[in-house]
């Protein structure tokens, strides 16, 4: 034969052209599993169920990223309860959710076991439970350095997990492959022509990622409506602002360039905010000043502990802390910057006495009405803001406080009056209308009374920016509308600071993984070239019709493990291509087509000659990802010298037993692993050899790579 493949690939039997297109349609999609959805989840959500449960199935872990407010709760415990029924699921979610995650699993019927974030990050573990795992708010295990990554990832070795997260990339896009690889192997997507899944999203995002990543339905259309608009308060020109601008700008701060700049921004990320926020911000600089010099005179070196003890450890301190090393002394502050504090620290008293532009802004905004939820960043701005604002009942939550005006209430009682089932809807007009809140009730909580969220000052993710607008834009919303208001700073701070370029660079990051609305990966695309064909019957088959200056193929390349692929090719004029709108244009032509012409042989036979090519090209991209080199690190190949070493010695001497371990382990390093596999890995370079030998020995039977073993042409 001239060429194999093209004899291989026989034409299915001759069905209206339709059907074929439809099935066509349907092939562009991601695998579904054949589990039947319990009857609580909606209609909308079944197929990010399925798309879930066939995922884990396949990869042991999935990350469901629906938009927020589209409950993936409910779909990650109706996953979890057909892969693990009737067994206690574990829930590793922030603090702050525990309650809504009780009564939603309560309502499900699925028994869970809770887990704080905070908890993990504290090294402590959660109890042993099932072995489906569910992570809420994934987004933050995305950095491998973190104490509560590290402690979490060989905790989930053996283990399958949902991953939760409405925003994954924050930064960059291997933020979604660092929370994957908790429990999907780095290799996961060989055969799809990716080697390296953290080495793949570090460049693009494949077309492939749509097997672990799953997007469901658009339910917009179940949301409010978003309406959006920015506001920019001018500050008048001889207002304390100003002084205390030029004031920080004028800041020796250090002589180190990186580190003068680190304590700048946090300084006019303060100043962004709000006085009160910028004199707290000045005053724990100075103190940090005072400490380093009392340090010095005496002879002595300030360790972190004691700077916390003075400086506090409120979010806008955090990037403090680096600068400060546990057994060394401050890098470099300029102490003359002691002086020089005092007329800034002034301005800000002046500056809160009266005059805040941005707080008549404010008080403009929540007085044409509505329940508003307003967003700082800053503990200090939530309590001039509740006092600038002159009105009574004004709500507020903090992370470690909550209260109505000056009264200190319980969290959980405070965020119930902006939300319809804890009072029921007649009692609205009795509860506060305005809620001032930290960015701790900005994931996951449920406030479908509110119709306005303002962002009284920007955080450095547009991901942070989502979660806040998330909470009146949710399933279940009373409000027909939400008003959405950032409310800008001043020119000369934004070019300071940058800001607003940053939000707008990192909003890219959903956009480029086909998440929310605007998404374009290639993958949303082919969701709506299947769900426009999704109510017509569908058939496998070959069908031609007359005219026709073009072809679409969907082969399918079955492993020998039983998994399969398939690929959606359309033929024009450039020859062979996956583009899924010249996909869509072409089956187009076939809706409402009647029946099928008997299809040409010597056509036939010409299309399946070249069609060939395309396959042959997608099984050789399939073989040499397998051959291609996987994301390792320095020490993954010390690992592996030294167990290279150790082998030729028991060949040597002929140690059978020890010569097996060390294969395996060879053969364990030389695929993809996922972090917590990773981990354990980089333990073999500093262990003994008894224990060496004892780790490998523990390794679990090693998954040999399924080869493909047929293709099929399932549509053409």
């Amino acid at each position: 034969m001239r060429d194999p493949l093209s004899v291989w690939l026989r034409p299915p039997s001759a069905a209206p052209p339709e059907a074929v297109a439809a099935a066509l349609a349907r092939a562009l999609l991601p695998p579904e599993a054949e589990a039947a959805a319990p009857r609580w989840l909606r209609a909308d959500q079944r197929l990010s169920f399925r798309r879930a449960v066939a995922a884990i199935q396949r990869f042991n872990g999935v990350m469901l990223a629906d938009g927020v407010g589209t409950g993936k709760t409910w779909i990650a415990l109706a996953v979890a309860g057909v892969l693990d029924p009737g067994r206690v699921i574990p829930v590793l979610a922030p603090a702050a959710l525990f309650a809504q995650w009780r009564e939603t699993a309560r309502r499900a019927g699925i028994p869970i076991r809770l887990h704080s974030h905070e908890t993990l990050s504290r090294g402590r573990l959660p109890a042993a439970a099932g072995t489906t795992v569910i992570i809420d708010e994934s987004h933050r295990f995305r950095s491998p350095s973190t104490r509560r990554y590290l402690t979490l990832a060989p905790w989930c070795v053996g283990r399958r997990g949902i991953l939760l997260s409405a925003t994954p990339a924050v930064n960059r896009l291997e933020d979604v492959a660092r929370q994957l690889l908790l429990f999907v192997r780095d290799d996961a997507l060989t055969w799809n022509g990716v080697p390296s899944l953290l080495a793949g999203l570090e460049r693009s995002v494949p077309d492939a990622l749509s097997s672990l990543v799953v997007t469901g339905e658009d339910r917009s259309r179940s949301l409010p409506q978003r309406v959006s608009r920015e506001v920019r308060p001018e500050e008048p020109e001889h207002s304390p602002f100003w002084s205390v601008f030029h004031g920080i700008l004028g800041l020796t701060l250090s002589e180190r360039r990186v580190v003068a700049s680190l304590v700048r921004v946090v300084l006019l990320q303060a100043l962004a905010s709000s006085p009160a926020a910028t004199a707290l911000a000045l005053s724990r600089y100075r103190a940090l000043l005072v400490s380093a010099r009392d340090a010095e005179a005496s002879g002595q070196l300030v360790s972190r502990s004691v700077i916390r003890r003075l400086v506090g450890a409120d979010i806008d301190q955090l990037v403090l802390w680096p600068l400060v090393a546990e057994a060394a002394s401050l890098p470099e502050l300029a102490l003359s910057d002691l002086e020089a504090l005092d007329a800034p620290l002034a301005a800000c008293r002046a500056w809160s006495a009266g005059g805040d532009v941005k707080l008549a802004e404010l008080a403009r905004l929540v007085s044409a009405g509505g329940p508003t939820l307003v967003f700082t960043t800053h503990t200090a701005t939530v309590r001039h803001l509740r006092a600038g604002l002159g009105q009574p009942r004004v709500a507020w939550c903090t992370g470690s406080h909550a209260g109505l005006d000056t009264t200190t209430l319980p969290r959980e009682v405070v965020l119930d009056w902006f939300r319809p089932a804890a009072l029921g809807t007649d009692h609205i007009q009795a509860r506060p209308s305005i809620l001032i809140a930290t960015d701790v009730a900005a994931e996951g909580l449920d406030l479908p009374l509110i119709r306005r969220v303002v962002h009284y000052d920007l955080p450095w993710t547009a991901v942070r920016l989502d979660q806040r607008s998330g909470r009146a834009f949710r399933l279940g919303s009373l409000a027909d509308r939400v008003e959405v208001v950032r409310i800008l700073p001043s020119p000369a701070l934004e070019t300071a600071l940058g800001k607003e370029a940053i939000l707008d660079a990192k909003a890219e990051l959903p956009r480029a993984l086909g998440l929310g609305t605007e998404g374009d990966a290639p993958w949303r695309l082919r969701a709506q070239v299947a769900a426009e064909w999704a109510g017509i019957e569908a058939a496998e088959g070959s069908a031609m019709m007359e005219g026709a200056r073009a072809s679409v193929a969907g082969i399918r390349i079955i492993q020998e493990d039983g998994s399969s692929r398939t690929i959606v090719l359309a033929r024009g004029r450039q020859g062979w291509v996956a583009d899924a709108a010249t996909i869509a244009a072409h089956l187009g032509r076939a809706k409402g087509s009647g029946a099928s012409r008997e299809p040409d042989p010597t056509r036939l036979r010409s299309v399946i000659r070249s069609l060939a090519g395309a396959v042959r090209a997608a099984l050789r991209a399939g073989n040499g990802a397998q051959l291609a080199a996987h994301s390792t690190s320095p020490a993954h190949q010390t690992a592996l010298r030294r167990l290279m070493v150790l082998a030729r010695r028991a060949a040597s001497i002929r140690a059978t037993e020890r010569l097996r371990l060390l294969s395996a382990g060879i053969g364990f390093l030389r695929r993809g692993l996922t972090a917590g596999e990773s981990r354990m890995a980089e333990a073999w370079v500093t262990l003994g050899e008894r224990e060496l030998y004892a780790a490998l020995a523990r390794l679990p039977v090693p998954e040999a790579a399924a080869p493909a073993q047929r293709v099929e042409l399932i549509g053409l």
